[in-house]
């Protein structure tokens, strides 16, 4: 008698992981003669007898899996990522980027692909400088002032509801850079991935984890540890003055802040207007450089390094000014329009941000152009006006919703939620 199996013309299911990964319950990459999680911790790998299954492509190139080299946990369970409030913490190991789990399907072929080009240079970045760098820098001031006489300006009102949505999305991105081996929305997976990843985010990827795995009793030297980073970028001496340098301190900075103010460590920093202040003169450091490429201001299309700083420093501010709205709110401070980034174009589509190889983005930019022959979208059309819901102001909202991402669809989710649409 046959089995139902054989009936359809398939074999019977074979096991596929290695003894000690089926033992822990854990994804196994099945590398031969062992796996990558059996050498990490320096244990025998034992395949059961049959066919050698063929091992997955690998996912990374090898100047990504430094950041991890030092770990020396062995223990096997995924890393959880911690709060004040989750109860005693106990060992978790530093996971290694080539586990399979790591890497979320739609990333993966991109992720292949950005390993075989790798020919990027971010050393000659063409951004227009800005001139609205120094009101980003004082935007900190802006709950504290009274309007200039004659100009009624009204405070934004922010549904709790919307708040705990930003707050909510927030959270996930030092945890993404923690448990998923993933990059958040506002770093492109260029600047990590490749021949250099600056050192302030490669010191940004162990550090959120050291902070999110933290041992019971070991809290104070994760703390401390965190604290002298944050120290040393605030006070680099002298500042950089590369574009691909400044960005990477700022991202690494808002990631210790939002990681500080939403996941802290019993006995940890808070986030003080120090370093609210801090963030606002990082933001305006790198957006002085500039926030368009010189050649997104004629329409054309620019090179794909000077797009890739240009979008990641928008996403970046953006997102600084998602935090601050919520930081204002939990001080029973004021929140108001951010006028200084009126015109700044909105987020790109997702196409465009997770294009795998030069030739693919070039194609999806010039699609990009023709889209929008009647000018970009601006972050200012999202805001309440006089065209809110004026036919031509929805069809190009529409047409922007068509191609975002989900950076981009939260983006519109807050605006929505606060000024309509």
């Amino acid at each position: 008698m046959t089995s139902p199996h054989q009936r359809r013309g398939q074999r019977p299911p074979r096991k596929k992981a290695c003894q000690s990964c089926t033992k822990s319950k854990v994804r196994c990459d099945l590398e031969r003669p062992a796996c990558s999680r059996c050498r990490s911790l320096r244990r025998p790998c034992e395949y059961p007898t049959g066919p050698a299954p063929t091992p997955p492509v690998s996912r990374l190139p090898p100047e990504f899996y430094t950041i991890a080299a030092n770990s020396n946990n062995t223990e096997p369970e995924p890393p959880i990522f911690g709060t004040a409030q989750s109860g005693p913490q106990m060992p978790i190991p530093l996971p290694s980027f080539s586990s399979p789990a790591w890497t979320r399907q739609p990333c993966r072929q991109m992720i292949n692909s950005v390993g075989e080009e790798n020919e990027l240079d971010f050393t000659s970045i063409d951004l227009a400088p800005s001139q609205d760098a120094a009101s980003i820098r004082d935007r900190w001031l802006r709950p504290y002032i009274l309007p200039p006489l004659g100009q009624d300006e009204v405070p934004k009102v922010y549904h709790p509801f919307t708040l705990q949505y930003i707050s909510r999305i927030l959270t996930t991105y030092p945890r993404c850079m923690s448990r998923d081996g993933d990059v958040p929305p506002i770093i492109h997976r260029l600047q990590v991935v490749g021949r250099r990843m600056p050192r302030a985010l490669a010191n940004c990827y162990s550090l959120v984890r050291m902070w999110g795995q933290a041992a019971a009793g070991s809290e104070a030297l994760v703390i401390e540890t965190v604290e002298k980073e944050m120290e040393r970028l605030a006070n680099k001496e002298p500042p950089s003055s590369d574009d691909f340098d400044l960005l990477a301190t700022f991202q690494a900075y808002l990631i210790y802040s939002i990681m500080l103010y939403f996941s802290p460590l019993a006995g940890g920093p808070t986030v003080t207007d120090k370093i609210m202040i801090t963030l606002m003169e990082m933001a305006s450091s790198t957006a002085r450089n500039g926030l368009f490429c010189t050649a997104e201001i004629s329409h054309t299309r620019p090179s794909w390094e000077s797009w890739i700083v240009a979008a990641a420093k928008r996403r970046s501010i953006f997102t600084i000014y998602l935090f601050c709205s919520v930081y204002n709110a939990d001080n029973l401070l004021p929140n108001f329009i951010a006028d200084e980034m009126t015109g700044v174009f909105a987020p790109e589509g997702k196409a465009l941000w997770e294009a795998a190889a030069r030739e693919t983005w070039e194609k999806e930019y010039d699609r990009h152009l023709l889209n929008w022959e009647d000018g970009m979208l601006e972050i200012s059309e999202l805001w309440r006006s006089t065209e809110t819901g004026t036919p031509r102001q929805r069809e190009r909202i529409e047409r922007w919703l068509k191609t975002v991402d989900e950076f981009g669809m939260m983006m519109f989710g807050v605006t929505a939620h606060v000024h309509g649409c």
